[in-house]
């Protein structure tokens, strides 16, 4: 062995050169690698190395010499020449490898021969990584193997690549189009098309700044149609030896929270799942949906490392848009709007990346993540509890309750010391908690003395404690606290009653499902995971598996109402199957929106604050208290917000037939690329009466709806010309608190998002009060004139506050409900005829408010609820009234008492009552209801055209002028008005109406 060693280790082996940790060389004569190293390498390392890069190893000897490991490794490698051409790039491959910098298996090394340098074939890597993470028909290996089958080709894309990036030279897309054609293998050829499809739709990257990190942004809507289900429109990919991450945008304008996944193999469809639920929630703030996560490959990593990698992805990402300090060759237009959120295993990190935002000049500074210490502390406010409580008090309001006062039996998911659960239980003195369930403990208090146990609570939430540091002396007879792993738990007579049972003992798994299904008046969940599935579904296709075990069937649930502070509590399925067997719910992207409205709003205002301390108007400390100084005003905004948002639901309860939801589903699914019925367990038309519980939509299938049909409205405004007119900008004021507005107008009219914010309120104040049937009778070319003349029509009628009196002065409910609805009759009723006569002349919509003022006038009543009750039946002929004001130049009060003639005369209201009254049975009494509204409408309007051009008409002397034309047709008229009074005492039927709405307009064109 001595003698073998002798003749292969030669005198100049034991000549040690200078070097740090790693130092390679390579003999060109005898094709041997030299390997010096600091510390031991194993042998097999170096040469798994070697055989990615189809290198043989002959002999190989090692030995230490002066504190140095020395390898000499005698290889065979075949082609020489090409190797040496490359030798730089192979012992820099080799030698990060070796310091384990690199990984140290890559078949992808093998691009070396080709000349690739490592730097590109990162960039190779990461886009395969991204290619697998975007199709699973193919996996990585699959891919790389098609890679280096075709490595010619391949190095021409990644050269396609760099040249896109550097010169702006697009001219290989061709050759590179014309060699994919010429692979004959059908799996490779798909390959290769997909990552020529995600490189020629990469519109950004920071390749050439050097970093740890590679990141680029690819339009993924260029190419949904080769993706399966929905899709963001953009997205950016980060790639890093030791993590990977991605965020997802449905458009420029979006946000949403980034999060650390633990699922590798498909984190992007964890985070594409998770943009689809953000982008619902986000319906009533200014931006889309977003989503962001990463996963790393290391495990048990210290606090610093995780530091480390969140900041090198915050920072990636900010490569991809207009940051301002760093200038990248890019195919998109401008991309100025960045924002994150906390979410799963980052919710301390906002500073960390505001910092990030800050040191690199982003204008949105710390307003860039939202939550952190200078921004609105949802846990501090108790924001997410106090929306989801507010939206839930709904139930109990038309149950006559009170959630905030009155004595109400829960079961929560949850702990004390977590936010929503720790907020939302201290939100009343008087909820009597029986039971609670956190991810460890059970805790029951069979008979709770509320004072008590309100006082207990809240010494567990202000110090943080877990159900086991609850005062047991403070807990009722028989009560206590248990592990959720508990085998057996011996039950006392106090927990057998609460729980109806003979039972002796019980599972801890099996204690936790008895209490989910007690009767009680609220479960509320403000804790993570699926608590409550369908029973038709199984546990094996619900993600959540830790709570796999105690999970329940809706049809279980005998909870009256249900309160989802927390995401995702229900399946969907679930949530139907609650709704269909009468349970009160909403969504969970209804209860807790209130989290994500005020981070939205903490942006906002920063941006406004923040470029008045660029000017230095402003300085930090001033910014703060600011912010603090306004934050009840926010809060008071966000919550009204949740009120709305239940209001509405309650009442499309009453009024969106099964037809009407029809129509809005299939203009949701026509007219976007991001509602469709399958991905919320929608059913197709036939089956739409699964839907509905007795005559009612069920809630939750209508907050789908109604969060998707702002969508819609909000980009079709933002679409539109609409916001061309200044009228439009006093939505500006009414989204930010007042007190802010009047300080810094001047600022908030220069805001980025001044468009954003007029479509989203304009969107959610038309949902909000008129419901999801606002968008039923969607036409693209006069859907622009409803929007119009409802807003104006909802200023004329000052609706707004008489909707506010209504809710704060009509004591019973369902009478509230009745007269929102009229409300809306009325206002549609006006809108309707508005839009019709838009579409038929030059008129500008804006000429009907400037009425305004000569119809407040005639008004003298101060109290919005007494000028509705009275003037209502007029209100719904104003803007025709307004249109015959216009063409013939008369004043108003004149025009108003002529119409009020008419409709008296003709008892035009008892009419309008009876069509209203009748129920359409199917989509032809619905048309035909809508044909003798419209036939009824012109038949007034036409009239009073005729009064006012008979030959003697005399304004000054209205009656007599009326009399007069009504004299010299009373014969044609006559037995109609006969047939009219008789309405009341005969059956209603829509062919009597019809009948007579016939009769009236042949006697207007004799």
């Amino acid at each position: 062995m001595n003698d073998l060693c002798k003749q292969l280790i030669s005198k100049e082996d034991y000549e040690i050169p200078n070097f740090n940790e790693v130092y390679l060389s390579f003999d060109k004569n005898t094709q041997t690698f030299h390997i010096y190293s600091k510390n031991k390498l194993p042998i097999t390392t170096i040469s798994n190395l070697l055989q990615n890069f189809n290198i043989s190893i002959l002999d190989s000897v090692s030995f230490i010499n002066k504190n140095t490991y020395v390898y000499k490794i005698k290889t065979d490698i075949q082609h020489i020449d090409t190797f040496l051409k490359h030798e730089k790039i192979f012992l820099e491959i080799l030698e990060k490898a070796l310091l384990n910098k690199i990984y140290t298996l890559c078949k992808l090394y093998y691009m070396a021969w080709e000349g690739l340098t490592l730097r590109e074939i990162s960039l190779l890597r990461a886009i395969i990584k991204y290619q697998n993470q975007l199709f699973y028909e193919f996996n990585e290996n699959l891919i790389i193997s098609a890679l280096l089958n075709n490595s010619k080709l391949t190095k021409m894309i990644i050269e396609y690549f760099k040249q896109k990036f550097s010169t702006k030279d697009l001219s290989l897309e061709e050759k590179i189009e014309k060699e994919i054609k010429n692979i004959s293998n059908l799996n490779e050829d798909k390959i290769f098309r997909v990552l020529f499809t995600i490189v020629k739709n990469t519109v950004r990257t920071n390749y050439f700044l050097n970093k740890e990190t590679i990141s680029f942004k690819v339009l993924t809507q260029n190419f949904k149609n080769i993706l399966f289900g929905m899709q963001p429109n953009i997205e950016s990919y980060v790639y890093h030896n030791d993590f990977n991450g991605i965020h997802l945008r449905m458009s420029k304008i979006s946000r949403g929270g980034l999060r650390w996944s633990d699922r590798p193999h498909d984190f992007r469809d964890e985070i594409k799942d998770l943009m689809i639920t953000q982008e619902a929630k986000n319906a009533l703030i200014i931006p889309e949906g977003a989503k962001g996560g990463f996963v790393i490959f290391k495990n048990n990593i210290s606090k610093k490392d995780f530091k480390k990698y969140y900041s090198l992805f915050i920072d990636a990402l900010l490569d991809l848009i207009d940051v301002g300090d760093v200038e990248l060759v890019k195919y998109d237009e401008n991309d100025f709007y960045f924002v994150v959120a906390a979410d799963k295993g980052t919710s301390s990190m906002s500073d960390v990346a505001n910092e990030i935002a800050i040191k690199r000049g982003y204008f949105l500074k710390d307003a860039f993540a939202s939550g952190g210490s200078t921004g609105y502390s949802h846990k501090e406010l108790g924001i997410t509890a106090k929306g989801a409580i507010h939206t839930t008090n709904r139930f109990f309001i038309e149950r006559g309750q009170n959630i905030y006062t009155d004595k109400l039996s829960v079961v929560g998911v949850g702990s004390m010391r977590g936010d929503v659960f720790g907020n939302g239980m201290l939100l009343n003195k008087n909820f009597l908690l029986l039971g609670a369930i956190s991810h460890s403990e059970i805790f029951i208090d069979p008979n709770p003395d509320p004072k008590i146990a309100y006082e207990e609570r809240k010494r567990l939430f202000e110090n943080s404690l877990s159900w086991k540091d609850y005062d047991k002396s403070k807990i009722s007879k028989g009560g206590g606290v248990f592990k959720r792993d508990e085998k057996s738990i011996t039950l006392s007579p106090e927990i057998k009653e609460l729980l109806n049972t003979k039972e002796e003992s019980l599972s801890a798994e099996e204690l936790a499902k008895r209490l989910l299904r007690l009767k009680v008046d609220l479960l509320y969940f403000g804790g993570i995971g699926t608590y409550v599935k369908s029973s038709e579904e199984q546990n094996l296709h619900i993600s959540d598996k830790q709570n796999a075990n105690i999970r329940v069937n809706a049809n279980e649930i005998n909870a009256f109402a249900i309160c989802e502070g927390a995401n995702l509590a229900l399946t969907m399925q679930g949530r139907y199957e609650y709704a269909l067997k009468g349970g009160k719910i909403n969504l969970d992207a209804i209860d807790n929106s209130a989290g994500v409205n005020i981070s939205d709003y903490e942006v906002n205002l920063k941006i406004i604050l923040n470029s008045l301390i660029d000017k230095n108007k402003l300085t930090e400390n001033e910014k703060i208290k600011i912010l603090k100084e306004i934050q009840n005003d926010v809060i008071d905004k966000v919550l009204q917000n949740n009120f709305e948002h239940a209001l509405l639901l309650s009442l499309d309860e009453k009024k969106i037939y099964k037809e009407k939801l029809i129509k809005v589903l299939e203009i949701l699914e026509k007219n976007t690329d991001y509602f469709k019925r399958k991905n919320y367990n929608m059913p197709k038309n036939s089956e739409i009466e699964t839907l509905y519980q007795n005559t009612h939509v069920i809630r939750p299938a209508l907050a789908i709806v109604m969060l998707y049909s702002k969508i819609f409205l909000k980009k079709y405004i933002l679409e539109s010309n609409v916001l061309d007119s200044n009228y439009y900008d006093k939505f500006l004021k009414e989204y930010f608190p007042e007190s802010f507005f009047n300080k810094f107008e001047h600022e908030i009219f220069s805001h980025p998002l001044k468009k954003e914010i007029i479509a989203t309120q304009i969107a959610n104040k038309i949902i909000n009060a008129h419901g999801i049937g606002f968008i039923s009778d969607y036409h693209e070319k006069s859907f622009k004139y409803k929007i119009e003349s409802y807003l104006i029509m909802n200023e004329l009628i000052n609706a707004d506050v008489l909707r506010k009196e209504i809710i704060q002065n009509v004591n019973d409910v369902n009478k509230q409900y009745d007269l929102l609805i009229d409300v809306e009759q009325t206002i549609k009723f006006a809108v309707k005829w508005m839009v019709k006569s838009l579409e038929n002349s030059n008129i500008k919509p804006l000429l009907f408010i400037t009425y305004k003022d000569d119809l407040r006038k005639l008004i003298n009543q101060q109290n919005e609820l007494e000028i509705y009750e009275k003037w209502k039946d007029f209100y719904k002929f104003l803007p025709a009234m307004f249109m015959i004001k216009h063409e013939y130049n008369l004043d108003l009060k004149t025009i108003l008492n002529l119409f009020k003639l008419i409709i008296t005369k003709f008892k035009i209201n008892t009419i309008l009552k009876t069509i209203k009254s009748i129920k359409p049975k199917n989509r032809l009494d619905k048309n035909l209801k809508e044909e003798v509204e419209r036939l009824i409408e012109y038949f007034v309007i036409t009239f009073a055209k005729e009064v006012i051009n008979s030959s003697d008409f005399n304004a000054k002397n209205l009656k007599r002028s009326f009399d007069n034309y009504i004299k010299r047709k009373n014969d044609e008229y006559e037995d109609i008005i006969e047939e009219i009074k008789k309405i009341k005492k005969e059956k209603k039927s829509l062919t009597l109406l019809s009948h007579i709405a016939n009769s009236l307009i042949l006697q207007l064109l004799k």
